[in-house]
């Protein structure tokens, strides 16, 4: 089999400011929100919300440090969707691959956090590549490279009381959408981005990221205001196994929803922490 620098989505990074309160948020959203985890060397802790094949995180600063110092000052305008985390077959496979495209990656970076598993605490380990803000097409792209896969996807992880099974994909406001399509060809291949009238969407090779002017944002997305004045990573999608069921449990926390058809739920930033959602079954 071939090796790939990006093979797809892993996961997505949602900042928050005020990971107590996110944590909250989350649960009464229906997730099962795992146990916090601390990335010591990175001054960082998360939660995760474990699918079968990707997750996202809610991620805060716990201590300055300099591998922080841009998500403090990125924070500093609003939490939110920040960053997609591309799967890989090798975190030096992928430096080189960006390397050659001219997206001055950042070397390698190994670090560990602890977590819990059957009573034990083990160390899920992982190495990441970083893109700088010179070459982020909005979406801040890095790579992540899991060392340990067994300590993060794990069945019983995956049973949200929500119905949520998996990332569909990500919503980015860009009022000229199309100005990013070469950029985003250095990370997907030159067959990755395709135009949707005004809007383009680039495949990542597992998951789509489309790309609307903020008029469309707002008629794909009525009732859901952006976080964010200028061009930003704006809403994730999840799939969920019933829509009606996510509903019902969605109502019976009291969370606010935009149904702006059968098919789809919205929930709005003020209701996830600067970060807006749309569930659907597919």
């Amino acid at each position: 089999m071939t090796k790939r620098a990006v093979r797809g989505l892993d996961h997505v990074v949602v900042m928050v400011d005020g990971i107590d309160a996110a944590e909250r948020q989350y649960e009464k959203l229906g997730f099962q929100v795992q146990p916090r985890g601390f990335h010591t060397k990175l001054g960082t802790a998360n939660h995760l919300m474990i699918f079968d094949r990707d997750y996202f995180e809610i991620l805060g600063i716990v201590e300055p440090t300099p591998f922080n110092a841009e998500r403090r000052e990125w924070l500093k305008a609003g939490g939110g969707l920040a960053n997609v985390a591309l799967a890989t077959d090798g975190a030096d496979l992928a430096f080189d691959a960006f390397k050659a495209a001219g997206l001055n990656p950042d070397a390698p970076l190994f670090f560990d956090r602890a977590v819990e598993i059957d009573g034990k605490t083990e160390k899920a380990a992982f190495r990441t590549v970083r893109i700088p803000k010179t070459n982020m097409p909005v979406v801040g792209f890095f790579v992540c490279e899991h060392l340990t896969p067994q300590f993060v996807y794990r069945p019983q992880w995956a049973r949200h009381p929500n119905g949520a099974r998996g990332i569909l994909g990500v919503t980015v406001i860009a009022e000229q959408p199309a100005r990013w399509a070469d950029e985003l060809r250095k990370y997907f291949g030159p067959n990755a981005v395709r135009r949707e009238g005004d809007s383009i969407v680039a495949n990542t090779g597992s998951h789509d990221i489309r790309y609307l002017g903020r008029k469309e944002y707002g008629e794909r997305y009525p009732g859901v205001t952006p976080v964010r004045p200028g061009d930003h990573p704006a809403l994730l999608r999840l799939k969920v196994d019933n829509l009606p069921a996510c509903e019902a449990l969605l109502a019976r926390n009291g969370v606010k929803v935009v149904k702006p058809n059968a098919g789809r739920l919205l929930v709005p930033p003020s209701e996830a922490a600067h970060l807006a959602i749309e569930f659907a079954e597919r």
